[in-house]
């Protein structure tokens, strides 16, 4: 028995030397250094050309001038420190060190899948290089013939391997998810309405005009019918503002310019004003242009929009001394850039001579932001109430201006804290719009500033939030496109989900004009697609569609913020009880990164663990309700994601009930008004990556069942008298739900 061991492990030792004979690189080396480094510098090139040639060909030359010896020197003495312990070719590992430092800034994106590909890449590329280079030198000629066959397969694979790698690299992914479509799950009469399609063109003919700061850098805003406006100091909202920057663009933060495009409708108005602005993206490659689609649109509806220039506080690798003087806590600065463009709207409107003299309705005016820009416009509509800079108070404020919608695409959140305070804003319509497959704010951050926005009783605000399957974040920019990160960093992405770029902006361009139409225009009757987003169905592209909604009118029962109690509402009296779960309790909710700010409770059953049926009760308290004849029960729930026996998310159902004093009963089922969506997962990673980043979470659904609905169900419902409402998991054997802003609609 020894002796066969022993014999195997000869013959194991015997493979393992002729294996290290042949691969052994020898003059490879020079290959595998060459190798990496031109694929390296090809990758950085690049990279170096997206993130600067923007500005202007000699600053793309310039940066590869300057930063490739910064990364040689600084690889070199890493190189030289390693070289106490030398055991490869120093020039090898000054090699891969370069390498390693361009691939990384070559392909800058999600760190554990950027880490694995360029391990891959650097292994790969070395043993390819030495295999290569020992084949042009010959060395394989001076081995025996089963060595060639083992030198040569080796070299096959390699090739083969770069190959498939290309391939991956190159190819968008495939598609992933599965969706409830809309018409889908969506098909009552009660959806067929008189509503206009409001992403079909205006009846106004659209004009254009451009306004710009004289001596700023966007010279092609300074048209023949363009506007002048002047400067100011934003020196005290900003850090690191380099000089670098302040040499390009011509000016500094002492003396930020105000420079907008303009859509507007030919007529006398006066037109409510809609100011856009953008977010991070490159300084140089200019991201206030990629909204004319919205702007000519919304121009045709009778609104004046303008897409504000935030560029100069965007990053710019070259002119903020290659990152290493980044502009830094600009958020607030975004936001005051918007206040003074609306300053300056409104001298416009009261100047005689002014071609906007009159036309302007400053008394309706919405922000739109995206990404960054969405945060800005809520720090905006904060400030604007505000008498002082909450960070200075001797820097006064004095806007006060009517701002009375606030729209986030794709919003960030909480990059900014005022005072280091959460920012919450009050009597302000507010919608939240957020794509399943953003690539660049992964979580529904717009849910957290939706959750913290409040209305005083009675007044006629509202506040919806959109989460959208297949919807990304640049594509709601013409510009940005289906890129959300930066340069070769965006072929890790699984960009095959994605939709048209001409169905998310028709998603935007439906949505706003129905949320303008609806806050700035009075037609409350376009507030319904954000109850129920089948009202759209016939006007929108068909993927899923998970929408909230929360209105002044709604006299909350339960928010499940007020305390640790588990059986109290917000209304005091009433009582909260769970029966048969194996699961009941509060909590903050999750997102794909952390969790929220916001709290719901978390009911979860198993009918094959417990066949009795789950039941949350709800007690309604004795005062604080009016309940009447025209009132509706309205909650939002969200599924947590069970999986049902053959592995799919299906759209749930259970049963609703209410009872009155007397204890008679009514019940629909959910799927009355609508079934419970599952998760949309959205794997924006490609294969074999697609699970290296989170793919779902959960967003919460509006639910809203007229109590007329009950009594029409059982006659003997007694509305007025309504004192308990049971959700009864009895339609899907297992599953969990998330439950918030449980309340009374009159």
């Amino acid at each position: 028995m020894e002796k066969n061991i022993d014999k195997r492990w000869k013959i194991f030792k015997n493979l393992k030397a002729k294996l290290k004979q042949v691969v052994s690189f020898g003059n490879g080396w020079k290959g595998a250094t060459l190798s990496i480094s031109i694929v390296a510098l090809l990758v950085f090139i690049i990279q170096n050309y997206y993130m600067v040639a923007s500005a202007g060909f000699k600053y793309f030359l310039i940066a590869l001038v300057v930063s490739l010896p910064i990364i040689a020197l600084t690889s070199g003495i890493i190189t030289l420190l390693l070289h106490l312990f030398k055991k490869i070719p120093s020039r090898f590992v000054w090699a891969l060190l370069n390498a390693f430092i361009l691939l990384v800034i070559g392909f800058l994106g999600f760190p554990s899948v950027m880490f694995t590909v360029i391990t891959i890449m650097l292994l790969l590329f070395s043993l390819f290089g030495a295999l290569l280079y020992k084949f042009i030198m010959g060395d394989y000629k001076n081995i025996k013939s089963i060595k060639k066959v083992t030198f040569t397969g080796l070299l096959l694979v390699m090739i083969l391997s770069i190959a498939f790698g290309s391939y991956w690299l190159l190819n968008n992914g495939k598609m992933e998810t599965f969706q409830a479509n809309l018409k889908e799950y969506k098909t009552s009469n009660k959806y067929n309405t008189e509503l206009k399609n409001p992403a079909q063109e205006g009846l106004y003919k659209v004009k254009t005009l451009t306004y710009r700061t004289p001596n700023s850098y966007r010279k092609e805003l300074d048209q023949s019918n363009s506007l002048t406006t002047t400067s100011f100091d934003g020196s005290a909202f900003l850090e690191k503002w380099s000089s670098l920057r302040t040499k390009y663009l011509g000016f500094g933060p002492d003396k930020m310019p105000i420079n907008g495009m303009v859509w507007y409708p030919e007529g006398d108005g006066p037109f409510p004003l809609v100011v856009v602005v953008h977010g991070a993206h490159l300084m140089t490659d200019y991201s206030d242009v990629g909204y004319e689609y919205l702007g000519r649109h919304l121009a045709s509806h009778g609104y004046i929009m303008v897409s504000i220039d935030e560029n100069f506080l965007n990053v710019s690798p070259f002119h903020d001394l290659f990152i290493f003087k980044t502009i830094e806590k600009e958020n607030p600065a975004r936001a005051l850039v918007l206040l003074e463009h609306l300053k300056t709207w409104r001298t416009w409107n009261q100047e005689p001579n002014n071609p906007f003299h009159g036309k302007v309705d400053m008394s309706n005016i919405a922000l739109i932001g995206h990404s960054r820009g969405g945060e800005a416009v809520s720090i905006a509509t904060a400030f604007n109430k505000l008498n002082a800079y909450p960070e200075n108070g001797n820097i006064k404020f004095n806007y006060k201006f009517n701002i009375r919608s606030v729209i986030a695409l794709s919003t960030t959140d909480q990059q900014y804290k005022p005072s280091d305070k959460l920012l919450s804003l009050k009597d302000v319509n507010y919608l939240a719009i957020q794509g399943a497959h953003d690539m660049d704010v992964n979580s529904f951050a717009g849910s957290r500033q939706y959750e913290r926005i409040s209305f005083t009783d009675g007044t006629p605000y509202f506040k919806a939030s959109v989460y959208i399957s297949g919807a990304n974040h640049g594509q709601f920019n013409s510009v940005w496109g289906g890129k959300d990160g930066a340069g070769m960093g965006n072929r890790f992405f699984n960009t095959k989900q994605l939709m048209p770029e001409k169905d998310q902006q028709k998603i935007a361009k439906t949505l706003i004009t129905s949320f303008l139409e609806a806050t700035l225009k009075d037609k409350s009757e376009y507030k319904l697609i954000f109850e129920d987003m089948s009202y759209g169905k016939d006007w929108l592209p068909d993927t899923t569609y998970i929408s909230n909604y929360y209105d002044s009118y709604i006299k909350l029962i339960s928010s499940f913020e007020e305390d640790m109690d588990l059986f109290s509402t917000t209304v005091p009296g009433g009582i909260l009880e769970g029966e048969n779960f194996q699961v009941w309790k509060e909590e903050k909710v999750d997102f794909k990164y952390g969790n929220t700010d916001y709290s719901a409770v978390h009911l979860e059953w198993n009918k094959t663990k417990n066949p009795k049926n789950a039941v949350y009760k709800v007690t309604l308290p004795p005062l604080g309700l009016d309940i009447n004849e025209n009132s509706s029960l309205v909650f939002s729930m969200a599924d947590g994601d069970i999986k049902n026996e053959k592995g799919n998310n299906l759209p749930m159902d259970l049963t609703i009930q209410v009872m009155d004093r007397s204890g008679n009963v009514a019940s629909l089922p959910l799927s009355y008004n609508s079934y419970l969506l599952p998760m949309i997962e959205g794997k924006i990673l490609k294969a074999p990556f697609a699970n290296f980043s989170p793919t779902k979470e959960p967003v919460f659904q509006y639910f809203k069942f007229k109590l007329m609905d009950f009594h029409n169900a059982n006659p003997n419902f007694n509305i007025k008298e309504l004192t308990h409402i049971n959700f009864v998991f009895n339609r899907t054997e297992k599953g969990i739900v998330l439950l918030n802003n449980l309340g009374i609609k009159n």
